[in-house]
């Protein structure tokens, strides 16, 4: 059998009331039948299947009600893990994770449990998110800043009673349903948003915010140089600059020349003294925070450097593992007849269960878990490494200006320093004061300048930033267009596929309605939640259940035929025999059911709940568990 992803495979489901287990039954690969008598319970084995992968209850059957907790065992996409959920009346409950099969899961107490609450938050993952990852879905918006979850999808997932005919996705008890969140995950379930997609689109908004914040900086900085008549450049402030030194030199040489004079007649004044220590100390700090600024900057920029290889290896690591799973669920055990080393044969392991080259014990759902921990461990490491590497980047934008500020500052403050060393404090004060207010001018202007110079750079490293950002915008934008193209053709692919089944079924049905026996064009629409057949929607209430049970059986059977389908190769149907179907009719959509599982090579897993199982089908090993009366129901409460 060949293993398409994403796939999930229900293994075993354990409800418990009291502190034991009132319904416990395995399930397996392909076809699974539940029968009974209507009325014992078997739309309520069916809820509960719903709600232990991750759907929504909150209207309880009141049996269901007197239960504690539901247990399931799953395979994801051929990874073993066992999930757990209360059972309680309110909703968003969360769910508890074992990332191994029950057996294990059933004698760990804590150990090895992880708790996740329904709705992600910046503290802690929704198990939605970790069930994607481990699925190999990619997590798409579905309103605003939510994400779409487990629920939203069991809802094109599970065939319920509840609800209505005419509708596609199972009813939502809500009075404020988005149209666009059904067809995002109608569309998700046809193949669209792959991975490579979907991160470019959030690459694109950040990469938009990051353009638009260069722009309001560059207004800024064109604000504070609009009102210079003349044409700001570095070389104008080069020249200005030349012509300021100049001056400056001038003035101190005429100090120092003031300055001989005075020491020639020997005379000094303290004061100098106290003003060079205030300049030298003035000097020693803003070297230091220059110097603190610059090895900051330097020590984020190579933590970025580092971190950068880390997350593509991280990136590198999570599809090996993805690939590394998919191999061991195509190939299994590896074995040797030679060992790799010497060449000397090897004798073959007493148990399928022991590796054939070292013998040790080997257990295939182990390791799996093993893959499936590994997955989960690299996700959560690679989200924390990019919200690292996004602040890392922001800090050094941060620095560079803080960098660029402070070098200025140090210039002006170690040029004064310079001046004061030679600053008299005599009698001649008066001519020393003028020369020290000019040099103070000439130093001012100097400052000035070097803001200017400071804003121009910035102007320039701004502008070199925001075109390499407008270039990474249309280069994401051609890439996502292409990936709309790509998906757009998977989404398209996928309806025909499954019109064409849902087509085929409605023919295969007995002689009941005209227009299914001359259906040629089948049409739906996720987000209107409706589908027709040669253009019509309302048929009698049995051939409307046929309909909506064809579509659900149409989109799974296309997933078992095409790859890029993301239907994850597994159903749950409690509408065999809704509204009055007549056994005749059930039993033949029954034995369809049962070719199609035979017929395919794909891993596949269809549950579904009967009152009146087909003939052909009552004695085999589709069914699972005990035939459920009213006075031996489901669930064995007492």
């Amino acid at each position: 059998m060949t293993m398409l992803r994403p796939n999930i495979e229900i293994r075993k489901l354990v409800v418990s009331a009291n502190g034991r287990s009132v319904f416990s039954a395995d399930f397996h690969k392909g076809l699974n039948i539940l029968r009974g008598e209507n009325s014992s319970g078997k739309s309520t084995i069916m809820d509960f299947l719903f709600y232990g992968l991750g759907g929504d209850l909150t209207e309880w059957r009141e049996a269901a009600l007197q239960c504690d907790e539901v247990t399931t065992e799953v395979l994801l996409n051929g990874m073993p893990a066992t999930f757990k959920r209360e059972v309680r009346d309110t909703r968003m409950q969360p769910m508890r994770i074992y990332e191994g099969p029950f057996a294990e899961a059933d004698v760990s107490s804590s150990d090895g449990w992880k708790i996740y609450p329904y709705k992600r938050s910046s503290e802690k993952e929704s198990f939605s998110q970790v069930l994607f990852r481990w699925l190999d879905l990619p997590q798409v918006p579905g309103h605003e800043t939510s994400n779409i979850t487990m629920h939203q999808l069991l809802r094109l997932i599970y065939s319920d009673q509840v609800t209505p005919i005419q509708r596609i996705f199972r009813l939502e008890n809500t009075p404020f349903e988005l149209p666009l969140v059904r067809q995002t995950v109608g569309n998700m379930l046809c193949g669209a948003y792959d991975r490579g997609m979907f991160e470019a689109q959030l690459r694109l908004r950040d990469a938009k915010k990051e353009f638009e914040s260069y722009n309001s900086e560059l207004r800024s900085i064109y604000s504070t140089l609009g009102t210079v008549a003349h044409s700001l450049t570095l070389d104008w402030v080069s020249e200005q600059r030349k012509n300021i030194n100049t001056e400056m030199l001038e003035v101190q040489d005429e100090i120092v020349t003031l300055e001989e004079k005075i020491f020639n007649g020997e005379v000094s004044d303290g004061l100098s003294i106290q003003s060079q220590k205030e300049a030298y100390e003035a000097v020693v700090d803003a070297q230091t925070k220059l110097a603190e600024t610059r090895s900051e900057l330097d020590e984020i920029q190579f933590e970025i450097a580092d971190s950068q290889h880390y997350i593509e290896s991280l990136i590198e690591k999570r599809e090996s593992l993805q690939d590394a799973s998919l191999a061991a669920n195509a190939l299994g055990a590896v074995s040797f007849l030679y060992c790799p080393a010497c060449f000397a044969p090897i004798e073959s392991p007493d148990s399928e269960h022991h590796c054939s080259l070292c013998k040790a014990p080997f257990d295939r759902d182990k390791a799996q878990s093993r893959v499936l921990t590994l997955l989960n461990e690299v996700g959560l490491q690679l989200k924390q490494s990019e919200t690292l590497q996004r602040y890392r980047k922001e800090r050094v934008a941060l620095l560079e200006k803080q960098l660029s500020e402070a070098s200025t500052r140090w210039e002006s403050i170690n040029r004064r320093y310079k001046l004061i060393n030679r600053v008299p404090s005599t009698e001649l004060r008066t001519r020393a004061r003028e020369l020290h207010r000019r040099a103070g001018y000439l130093e001012r202007e100097l400052e000035d300048l070097n803001e200017k110079a400071a804003l121009i750079g910035r102007l320039d490293d701004i502008s070199r930033k925001k075109a390499d950002v407008q270039a990474e915008i249309s280069m994401l934008t051609d890439r996502i267009s292409a990936g709309e193209k790509s998906s757009n053709r998977k989404v398209q692919s996928a309806y025909k596929a499954i019109s064409e089944n849902v087509k085929w079924l409605l023919k295969r049905d007995l002689a009941r309605q005209d227009t299914f026996e001359r259906a040629n064009r089948i049409e739906f629409s996720f987000e209107g939640d409706w589908l027709s057949v040669n253009g019509e929607s309302y048929f009698s209430a049995s051939s409307m259940v046929y309909l909506r049970n064809s579509f659900f059986v149409g989109f799974w059977k296309a997933s078992l035929e095409q790859e890029s389908i993301r239907y994850p190769r597994f159903l749950l149907m409690d509408t065999i025999e809704d509204k009055g179907m007549e056994p005749a009719r059930s039993h033949n959509f029954q034995n369809i059911l049962a070719e199609i599982s035979e017929a395919s090579n794909t891993d596949h897993q269809l549950i579904y709940a009967t009152s009146m199982i087909s003939p052909k089908l009552a004695d085999t090993d589709y069914v699972v568990g005990r035939y459920f009366t009213h006075d031996k129901r489901t669930l064995e409460l007492s």
